[in-house]
């Protein structure tokens, strides 16, 4: 059984070294740990191509919650969704935590929005992953360093829905299969390429594996931009 190496960082550390990385470097030292099945659905994009995810899980349960119109005007201008757990998220937001949204996944309307958003970097999150939708999109894309990654954007936020839970397991949609399961502290690492979920007890085993290639990487795309000869590049570094 492999022994993971455990060194005692900060986890606002531990984000910024993660975002050095890439998808395909982050999924190989996954796989060579025998951790597979662990990619989002290639659903999940990024409001921006060059944002990158990264930070331990806050994950929060949401779904749909319909009501009367009339309901909804009699709690005023600002009056839906989230309903009396939605503050509660936001008290549960730790340093360099990325809020994992599990909504069903519903359509129905837009479950996160740029007020949230600034709220939540205010309080220390460093991004979101929502399987659902989002809204105030330019907005937030004017945001520095806030990456957020979705399913969906539209304006409506008002055909209602609920935050069910706060820091428990949830499951997001997957790409090898079904779904994934997501527990709270697993790490979650994004970028164009797509969202990963990182078992707790590997994310600073797999940091330190995707450290020791990268460096390797480095100078071998300077080598092959040099015009490495073809026979040397395979004999050397075999497959790509």
């Amino acid at each position: 059984m492999t022994q993971y190496r455990r060194p005692d960082i900060d986890p606002l550390e531990r984000v910024q070294r993660y975002k050095r990385f890439y998808g395909g470097l982050v999924f190989d030292k996954l796989w060579s740990l025998d951790i597979k099945e662990t990619m989002l659905s290639p659903k999940i994009f990024p409001l921006r191509q060059d944002m990158v995810l990264a930070g331990h899980a806050l994950t929060i349960k949401m779904h749909s919650h319909a009501e009367e119109e009339e309901v909804i005007r009699e709690r005023g201008e600002r009056g839906w969704g989230g309903g009396p757990k939605q503050k509660k998220v936001m008290e549960a937001i730790t340093p360099g935590c990325v809020i994992c949204i599990d909504t069903g996944p519903n359509f129905l309307a837009a479950q996160w929005g740029e007020m949230s958003s600034n709220l939540a970097q205010t309080l220390g999150s460093v991004g979101v992953v929502i399987a659902g939708n989002v809204r105030d999109t330019r907005i937030i894309l004017q945001m520095e360093d806030f990456p957020v990654f979705t399913m969906g954007i539209t304006a409506n936020a008002k055909t209602g829905w609920i935050v069910n839970e706060i820091n428990t397991p949830i499951y997001m949609p997957g790409h090898l299969k079904h779904s994934v399961k997501v527990f709270p502290g697993d790490f979650i690492f994004g970028d164009l390429d797509g969202v990963q979920v990182i078992p707790r007890e590997a994310v600073d085993e797999v940091m330190l594996r995707c450290e020791e290639l990268l460096d390797s990487e480095i100078e071998e795309r300077k080598k092959i931009r040099a015009g490495m000869h073809l026979d040397d590049v395979y004999r050397i570094y075999g497959n790509l």
